[in-house]
């Protein structure tokens, strides 16, 4: 359990290091802004197992940031974002079979709107997660939202920030902070807390003049579109879901697809995606129920989808809305939903982590590597 959660860890890391590890010290120290925020709010209760742990409670963060002056392409896509590393902690309502939580969390704030010394923007941020007590059958047994210490963490935040001045800034926002391990070990109904804060933000050191002014990128004299463009992904996913607390065994879960993408913005591509998995607990899940799996190949599940992705320098965001065409395990319903980052390490192959989602309510998180390709279509076009 621990290795796996190191490679979510790394991940994350990965993806930190790519979007800040653009500046050289000095302009980062002197770009740096330190914001602390105070969040209260109180734990969903999504299932009706959650209620035992339904209360209000603070949350608090400490992050580290700076602000982006458009040296890479995606920054000025995006409008100069806020990036940056948070840690959360909160008691979580001190309840004895929950405990504590803490997060690591790489962010970005995409600004929405701004005028002035006000803006409003939506921030993301993904890391790890530890809860203090998860599920244990014989020592924690109410708690059924959690089963492992480590988890992934994600926060989901509007935010509004006004600049009293060039050393202090002031937010404001609602978020939602979510905690799972996606169901690496059950049971897993996951956490979730909506919260309100407001933050206090610091620019330590005075800016220095040469990034005083955002980035403008060198323009050639003659642009030209020589295609429109098709991108075609098709990968290989593992993944992997303890239901020792279920059924007393581990599965493994084989998973293969193909996204077909054209690309509508220069931040979005739109498209279409087929895939195929096989999920061996299925048959264990079946026979338990009294049903009889005669031919192992009848719990293969295919599906067609709807894509979308969002691309951001080396990094895509993907998202899937599913309907499954067959396979004997039906009680997830139809729909499925599928969310993947992608990590293009080169321009045909890529590295992805995709979690496997059913309205909601994780079904396992898969790791992969892929393959891509692009064909170009249409007429020429000069400017």
């Amino acid at each position: 359990m621990l290795s796996r959660c190191l490679i979510i860890v790394i991940y994350c890391f990965l993806f930190s290091m790519n979007l800040s590890g653009q500046y050289n010290r000095s302009t980062f120290s002197s770009n740096m802004i330190i914001e602390g925020k105070v969040h209260y709010g109180f734990l969903y209760p999504q299932h009706l197992e959650l209620e035992v742990f339904n209360a209000h409670f603070p949350a608090f963060e400490l992050s580290i940031q700076q602000k982006t002056h458009g040296k890479h392409k995606w920054e000025r896509i995006y409008g100069y974002p806020i990036i940056g590393m948070i840690l959360f902690y909160s008691p979580m309502g001190n309840n004895q079979w929950l405990g504590s939580v803490f997060a690591l969390m790489p962010f970005i704030n995409f600004p929405l709107y701004e005028y002035k010394n006000f803006s409003f923007g939506f921030r993301l941020a993904v890391g790890a997660g530890y809860v203090t007590k998860p599920f244990d059958r014989t020592t924690n047994y109410k708690n059924l939202a959690i089963g492992s210490n480590l988890n992934a963490a994600v926060n989901l935040m509007f935010e509004a920030r006004y600049r009293v001045s060039r050393l202090l800034t002031l937010s404001t926002g609602i978020s939602l902070q979510h905690f799972s391990n996606g169901s690496l070990k059950l049971p897993n109904y996951g956490l979730n807390a909506p919260l309100i804060n407001f933050g206090v933000a610091l620019r330590p050191f005075k800016n220095k003049h040469d990034i005083g002014d955002r980035f403008i990128a060198p323009t050639e004299p003659f642009a030209v579109i020589l295609r429109k463009k098709m991108e075609f992904n098709f990968g290989a996913l593992l993944g992997y879901k303890n239901m020792q607390a279920i059924y007393g065994q581990n599965f493994w879960v084989y998973h293969l697809y193909e996204n077909t993408f054209v690309q509508i913005s220069r931040k979005s591509k739109v498209g279409l995606g087929i895939d195929v998995s096989y999920d061996p607990s299925h048959i264990t899940k079946l026979e338990t129920e009294g049903d009889t799996v005669e031919n192992m190949l009848n719990i293969i599940r295919p599906g067609i989808n709807a894509a979308y992705q969002l691309n951001m320098s080396r990094i895509g965001f993907i998202f899937n809305l599913g309907y499954y065409l067959s396979g004997l395990e039906k009680s997830n319903g139809p729909l499925y939903e599928k969310i993947s980052v992608q990590y293009n390490f080169s321009k045909n192959f890529y590295a992805t982590v995709m979690l496997k989602v059913h309205w909601g309510r994780a079904d396992y998180i898969g790791w992969g590597l892929g393959y891509k390709f692009e064909i170009n279509y249409g007429k020429k076009i000069f400017r």
